[in-house]
C-alpha cells in the first residue's frame, strides 16, 4: 500500500470513527412541535382616512407653499458651567482653593468660603481640594500646587 492510500485511509478512519461515536454517544435534540397560530381576524385591508389636524403641526413647522416659516419659541440659555477647581496656593500656613469661575474670572477660597453656584469649599489641603456643588454633593479634586514644600 502506498503512503498516499494509507494516509487518506487513516483519515477516512478517523471520520468514521467520530461519526459512528457521535451516532452513538451523544444525546440526540428534543423533538421540536409546531406552536398552534393565533387566529386572525380578517379586514377589508381599508385603512382610516387620516385626521387633517394631525397634518396642521407638521404644515406650520415645514411652511409648504413658500409660506414664512412660523417663530421657532426662544430656548433657555443653558446655566453656567459650575466653576471647576484649577489650583491649590498657601498663604502662610492655609491653603487656598482658586477656582475658575465662568463669567468671574479666578475666585480663591479658603475652607468654608462660599462658591457663586450656592456650593461650598469643604476642605483644602496641600493638592486636595473638597466642595459642596450648588446640589449638594461631595466633590473632590487632586491637582497640582503653585507653591513649593508640598504637603
Amino acid at each position: 500500500m502506498n503512503p498516499l492510500l494509507r494516509s487518506v485511509a487513516a483519515v477516512v478512519a478517523a471520520l468514521l470513527l467520530g461519526a459512528l461515536a457521535s451516532h452513538y454517544l451523544a444525546a440526540s435534540p428534543a423533538a421540536v412541535r409546531a406552536q398552534a397560530q393565533p387566529a386572525v381576524t380578517w379586514s377589508e385591508g381599508w385603512a382610516p382616512e387620516p385626521d387633517p389636524a394631525d397634518a396642521v403641526s407638521v404644515w406650520q413647522s415645514a411652511s409648504p407653499w413658500g409660506a414664512t416659516p412660523a417663530a421657532a419659541a426662544e430656548a433657555l440659555p443653558p446655566p453656567p458651567p459650575a466653576p471647576v477647581p484649577v489650583g491649590v496656593a498657601k498663604e502662610g500656613r492655609n491653603y487656598i482653593a482658586i477656582f475658575q469661575v465662568n463669567g468671574n474670572g479666578v475666585m480663591r477660597l479658603r475652607a468654608g468660603g462660599r462658591l457663586p453656584d450656592g456650593g461650598q469649599v469643604v476642605q483644602v489641603t496641600g493638592r486636595r481640594i473638597v466642595w459642596l456643588d450648588a446640589d449638594g454633593k461631595r466633590q473632590q479634586r487632586e491637582i497640582f500646587n503653585d507653591f513649593q514644600g508640598g504637603q
